[in-house]
């Protein structure tokens, strides 16, 4: 690497100017870095070089495989303003919001790591846009082939744009629906969040900062140089996530410019959905053109055409979601007129434990089986917690919980054979009445980096029923475990549920859609933050835990795991079925395709994740 030549010259004149005198960056360049060897010693000698001094050059590698790191740690030698950030590869998105982090600049550029600037870059564009208050300064760009290049924007003048119109001209989307090429102040940009694990996200999020940001300042006569670059992640990966990312990039490009009144060229509406190759030629192309999805064979010939309902988003739920009752060692309905029952008429062996039911040694984190139950089954919920204190695997606490405005005496309203158990380890707490959500959110409050088991108040549970939970997690302690679950596919661009009973999914998946019944296992933070929203819980969906338990699982990115197990089977404990979830929710409760649609329609990221995995099944 020849980098002897910047030596004395730059840290003579620049770490005496900058680092001596404490001066805080005025602008902070962040630079992702990824398997750029053959490029990067470019990118960050064209930063080095800049003839504006007063800056910090913050690096973040992402988990490179090749020399990239070696290089970054050589240049963090020469230039004491350079931030070194070592990660595992999360990609693009992850390394420029840590970035932005830790970025003390007045104003963020962005700097792709197989791009350069000319040396009056940063100079030129933090002149405009601090001379002129503007929140944004925009830069010539040209895309740099190998033989060849060609400006992408090009501009004439130094000119001030403040109507959203002329902003998103200006910046070219979405043909040109880069971060790069622009200084942004930091109290803009600061507002905003790189969404991860997706491509495209540049198209994403620009939009929405040129809406919020007041003025754009257009910036002549210095470039930055965009690199056509066939190796880059985007470039060289085909895979059908990335179609699917750019299918919703684009479809979001549709909706920002029809919900803000501006005018998309008829060529950006009309957009590729999928493409089926063979032999990696593409021989269909199904696009998408004002809710019309046309199919052509090799691109041009028109073969197929469909017409896509008006609320796309949620046009498959209905046969989505077949299951009646979640509560499903009762019936499921198909299609709303086909009901199949299924009544457990297997005995289970039950007997009585005597001893105390709990692990004495220390366990971290604790294995914690919770329950609820409410009056009308009061009187039988001690069969199911006799069953749960007598396992092959002892749990570190048994916990029931109950509402106090439904038992307005607490214990003294409850039954002998039930408080008896506190003896052989049981304890009976108390919470508001957020029905069956009381088995697990109470717990997470209280227990937040232990282990949560759920369970049911209406049935027998085998003795190795937690030892099945807890030898699964041991093999995979980052995802949940549900010995029960319907799978989710895609086919024919349409989901489809398959009931628990013939579901033989054992990835780690998020399609496995969780019924809690059975029992299923949360290791500590496993679900997302809304989770402990009470308010929410209460209104949203109040009598569908299990399908918001797994929406939260889905948002927070933790995929589920289906339990091999010998007995799966539900041993309903006698005379506990005359009321419970399964008849609140086919009498006055919403049945469960609407609980889901009423949950995506509050999360749709959800509803997109599920596609995406799906599609790559």
């Amino acid at each position: 690497m020849n980098t002897g030549n910047f030596k004395e010259e730059f840290i003579k004149k620049y770490e005496a100017y900058v680092m001596k005198n404490n001066i805080s960056p005025e602008v902070s360049i962040i630079i992702p870095c990824y398997n750029v060897q053959e490029y990067i010693e470019e990118c960050i000698s064209s930063v080095i070089k800049q003839t504006f001094k007063n800056i910090e050059i913050i690096l973040i590698n992402d988990g490179s495989n090749d020399l990239t790191f070696n290089i970054l740690q050589a240049f963090g030698e020469i230039d004491k303003r350079i931030i070194l950030i070592n990660q595992e590869n999360k990609g693009v998105s992850s390394a420029r919001n840590k970035g932005l982090e830790i970025a003390k600049g007045k104003y963020i550029t962005f700097l792709d790591s197989d791009d350069w600037i000319d040396e009056d870059y940063i100079e030129k564009l933090y002149a405009a846009v601090s001379k002129n208050s503007c929140d944004i300064a925009v830069s010539d760009m040209i895309r740099k082939r190998q033989n060849s290049q060609k400006y992408r924007l090009k501009f004439n003048e130094e000119k001030i744009y403040t109507s959203l119109s002329d902003k998103i001209n200006i910046a070219r989307v979405p043909v040109c629906c880069y971060l790069c090429g622009k200084l942004f102040k930091k109290e803009l940009i600061n507002n905003f969040k790189f969404k991860e694990n997706v491509y495209f996200e540049d198209m994403l999020l620009l939009p929405e900062v040129l809406k919020k940001s007041d003025k754009l300042i257009t910036v002549p006569n210095t470039n930055y140089y965009y690199r056509v670059n066939k190796n880059s992640i985007v470039k060289k990966n085909q895979s059908p996530k990335k179609q699917l990312d750019s299918y919703r990039a684009h479809k979001y490009i549709v909706r920002f410019f029809k919900e803000n009144n501006l005018i998309l060229p008829e060529k950006n509406q009309r957009i590729t959905k999928y493409i089926k190759y063979f032999l990696n030629i593409p021989i269909l192309k199904t696009k998408e053109y004002k809710n019309i999805l046309t199919t052509y064979l090799f691109g041009f010939l028109p073969v197929g055409v469909k017409k896509i309902p008006d609320n796309l988003k949620y046009k498959n739920l209905k046969k989505f979601f077949f299951i009646r009752n979640l509560d499903s060692h009762f019936y499921i309905e198909l299609f709303k007129f086909l009901k199949i029952s299924f009544k457990n008429k297997n005995e289970f062996n039950y007997i009585e434990t005597k001893s105390y039911g709990l692990e004495k040694n220390t366990r971290n984190p604790k294995l914690i089986v919770s329950l609820t139950s409410f009056p009308d089954r009061i009187n039988t919920v001690h069969f199911t917690i006799n069953t749960l204190l007598n396992q092959t695997v002892k749990p570190d606490k048994v916990i029931l919980w109950l509402a106090d405005s439904q038992f307005k005496n607490k214990e003294k309203d409850l039954p002998e054979t039930l408080l008896k158990l506190k003896e052989q380890g049981l304890e009976i707490k108390w919470f508001e009445d957020i029905r069956s959500y009381k088995k697990l959110v109470p717990a997470l409050i209280e227990f937040p980096n232990d282990i949560i088991i759920t369970a049911d108040d209406d049935l027998y549970y085998q003795k190795d029923w937690l030892e099945s939970l807890y030898s699964s997690y041991l093999k995979n302690p980052d995802c949940i475990h549900t010995r029960r679950a319907c799978g989710i596919n895609l086919k024919d661009n349409e989901f489809k549920v398959t009931p628990h009973y013939a579901n033989n999914n054992y990835k780690l998946t998020y399609l496995n859609q969780l019924m809690g019944g059975a029992g299923t296992l949360y290791p500590p933070h496993s679900l997302y933050k809304d989770i402990l929203n009470i308010d929410e819980i209460k209104t949203l969906i109040p009598t569908h835990d299990d399908i918001y338990f797994w929406i939260m699982a889905i948002l927070n990115r933790t995929k589920i795991k289906l339990v091999k197990a010998k007995d799966v089977n539900l041993y309903t404990i006698k005379n506990s079925q005359n009321s419970g979830l399964c008849k609140i929710q086919s009498t006055s409760g919403m049945p469960p395709r609407e609980a889901f649609k009423k949950i995506l329609k509050k999360y749709p990221e959800a509803y997109d994740l599920l596609e995406e995995e799906a599609v790559n099944e």
